[in-house]
């Protein structure tokens, strides 16, 4: 039996509470803030107080929260606030309370379920891990401002650029992974770009198999001219309804790997329509990515390949364990950083990928990032590639299916990524 106490100036939520079995609503809905202490200490065992921050009481939120904890430490609280206060919402957090909304956020029978189930709000846990993050970069950025300032004025000289020729060689396989919706097809699109100058024959797979990209970002067809002709014959729009053509299903079984490629331009080919190779998305052999992958090194210096964010692809995990290097790429804001400390606790400490073969890049770097040295304190461990900035361009390049050389000052940023995965 759940006892449960109301305080949001509004009866209905406490009738209705009284309806349901397995409830003891003690008391009538409480009308003002002190009134709540005078029913805790009455009644130690309360197991939920539902509580508005607006309720009238000469005790200010924060101190009668405080109050609550005294009385109750164990008790439940699910808090309304009145307008959105990321400061207050961090504090009630901090506080132990899992349950904050706002006004209108969640309805009568919603409030119902969650007390029946004792379900945590699905953003609680990512807050308070925010709140922490944000509380040991706070430390750290006093710890180490003078120190990053130092290292922002150090000169970087430049190498002759046949000796990043001659040293990048034994890079054959670059996977491209990181968190979602950070930039990871246009990025692999422009490190194959910056390349031109020093790689001879260079190869991207769109491994991405759900959101593939590099297609659209280089303004070509996804498929070539084989299986568009079969297309164009059948009247087909999409690859789903080819499955249903005889035709498709005996070229998927004798299709080879050569026959996928796709020219971008003199120096960099593209295979995006992988999918054509396997049984469906969810059903690729690894010892079939092996075999592919193995013969495709014999004609190309460097293959890029693209993958996917999503964690139940075995695919993924059979390329980075076949990569020269693997670049991990994560935005430097505190949402983005929890999502990839979280991938990469699945990728090392569930998939058993060596730590040391992640090389982390921050992209979409800008004024309003997390201080680069604060950036490497947290990610500490790893191989840090560097930082890409917030360029505008990326976008232009992307909308306008691009494919002239890289800006002045894009290359620049490639050009001293280079250098640090030689390094690697």
């Amino acid at each position: 039996m759940k006892k449960i106490v109301t305080a949001i100036g509004n009866p209905n939520l406490n009738k209705k509470l009284k309806l349901e079995e397995g409830f003891t609503v003690v008391a009538e809905d409480i009308q003002y803030k002190e009134g709540i202490l005078e029913i805790l200490e009455k009644e130690e065992d309360i197991d939920f107080l539902i509580l508005s921050s607006i309720l009238p009481g000469n005790i200010e939120i924060k101190k009668l929260i405080e109050k609550i904890k005294e009385i109750n430490s164990q008790i439940n609280i699910i808090l309304f606030l009145e307008n959105k206060n990321e400061e207050l919402e961090n504090y009630f957090y901090a506080k132990g309370i899992n349950y904050i909304f706002y006004n209108n956020e969640i309805e009568i029978n919603e409030i119902i379920e969650l007390i029946k189930n004792n379900q945590k709000n699905p953003n609680t846990e990512l807050k308070k891990e925010i709140n922490e993050l944000r509380k040991m970069l706070l430390e750290q950025e006093k710890k180490n401002n003078l120190i990053y300032m130092q290292k922002q004025n150090k000169k970087i000289r430049h190498k002759n650029i046949e000796e990043i020729i001659e040293k990048e060689r034994e890079k054959q396989i670059v996977c491209i992974s990181g968190t979602s919706g950070i930039g990871k097809s246009i990025f692999s699109v422009n490190l194959a770009k910056s390349f031109l100058e020093t790689k001879n024959k260079i190869l991207m797979i769109d491994f991405d198999i759900l959101n593939d990209s590099l297609h659209t970002i280089l303004g070509i067809n996804k498929y070539p001219e084989k299986i568009k002709k079969i297309m164009q014959k059948n009247n087909i729009g999409k690859i789903e309804e080819l499955e249903k053509i005889d035709e498709i299903k005996n070229i998927k079984d004798e299709i080879k790997i050569e026959e996928l490629i796709i020219k971008v331009n003199s120096k960099i080919d593209l295979i995006a329509g992988i999918n054509l190779l396997f049984e469906s998305k969810y059903k690729i052999s690894n010892e079939k990515i092996k075999i592919i992958l193995e013969k495709l090194k014999e004609n190309y210096d460097m293959i890029i390949i693209d993958t996917s964010s999503e964690c139940f692809f075995d695919c993924t995990k059979e390329i980075m364990r076949l990569s020269n290097l693997i670049i991990f790429i994560t935005g430097a804001n505190l949402v983005e950083i929890k999502k990839a400390k979280r991938l990469l606790n699945i990728y090392i400490n569930e998939w058993k990928i060596e730590k040391n073969n992640f090389n982390i890049l921050f992209n979409k770097y800008n004024k309003n990032s997390i201080d680069f040295s604060i950036l490497k304190n947290i990610f500490s461990g790893f191989n840090i590639l560097g930082k890409m900035s917030d360029n505008e361009k990326y976008n232009l390049m992307i909308n306008k299916s691009s494919k002239e050389k890289l800006e002045k000052e894009i290359q620049k940023e490639f050009y001293l990524l280079h250098k640090k995965m030689i390094k690697q």
